[in-house]
C-alpha cells in the first residue's frame, strides 16, 4: 500500500470515529427554566382603610434561600437544590417586591415602597426576618417569619409578631413549589395588613 493511500485511509478513519462518538456521547441537557414569586390575584377583596404609607425593608433571610436553585427540603436536616430550575431573581428581594404588591391590592394604597423611600414618605416601617421558607419532598410547605412595625424615625417598635404557617400543594416539582411559596406569602400578606391597619387605628 502506497504511504499516501494509508494515510489518506487514517485520516479518514480517525476523522469518522471523532464524528461517531461526538454523537454517541453527546449529553443532552434539559432546558433551565426560571420562576418568580406571584403576587395575589386581583379578585381578592379590598379592605376599607386609610390611606396609608409603608415602607418595607430589605427583608433577610438565611443564606440556604438564597441560592439560584429552587430548595426542596428532604427531612429535618437536608436541603437539596433543583439546579435547572432557577429563581428569576434573589428570593429575597422576590419576597420583598411580591409583598410591596400584596400590600398595595390588601391596603387599597399606592404608597407602600421598598428600600427607595424616604423618611418623609413613609408613615411606618415594617422589618421581616424570614427564618424558613421552602416546601418538602412530599409538597408541605412553611414560612415561619418574625415581622415588626416601627416608626418612621424611630427603633422601637410599635407592633411585631410572628408568623407560623403552613400549606400543602400538589407535589414537590418546580412549579408546584413557586404556586405553594407565592400562596404562602399571600397568607402571610393578609396578616401583616391587618396589623399595620390595627396599629393605624392605635396611633390615632
Amino acid at each position: 500500500m502506497k504511504p499516501d493511500s494509508f494515510l489518506t485511509r487514517f485520516a479518514f478513519v480517525a476523522l469518522a470515529a471523532t464524528l461517531l462518538s461526538g454523537c454517541l456521547f453527546k449529553t443532552t441537557t434539559a432546558p433551565v427554566r426560571h420562576f418568580l414569586l406571584a403576587p395575589i390575584s386581583t379578585n381578592e377583596p379590598i379592605a376599607s382603610t386609610e390611606r396609608l404609607s409603608i415602607g418595607i425593608a430589605f427583608v433577610k433571610m438565611p443564606p440556604y434561600l438564597l441560592r439560584d436553585s429552587l430548595a426542596v427540603r428532604n427531612g429535618a436536616n437536608e436541603i437539596e437544590y433543583l439546579e435547572g430550575s432557577l429563581w428569576g431573581e434573589r428570593l429575597d428581594q422576590s419576597f420583598q417586591r411580591t409583598l410591596v404588591a400584596n400590600l398595595s391590592r390588601l391596603l387599597d394604597s399606592d404608597s407602600i415602597y421598598s428600600s427607595d423611600w424616604t423618611r418623609n414618605q413613609v408613615m411606618e416601617r415594617v422589618f421581616i426576618n424570614v427564618e424558613r421558607f421552602d416546601v418538602d419532598i412530599h409538597g408541605h410547605g412553611t414560612l415561619i417569619a418574625h415581622w415588626r412595625i416601627s416608626p418612621r424615625d424611630g427603633e422601637v417598635p410599635l407592633k411585631s409578631g410572628t408568623a407560623r404557617l403552613t400549606r400543602t400543594g400538589p407535589s414537590a416539582n418546580a412549579e408546584a413549589i413557586a404556586l405553594t411559596l407565592s400562596e404562602l406569602l399571600g397568607e402571610f400578606s393578609h396578616g401583616l395588613a391587618q396589623s399595620i391597619r390595627e396599629n393605624a387605628k392605635n396611633l390615632k
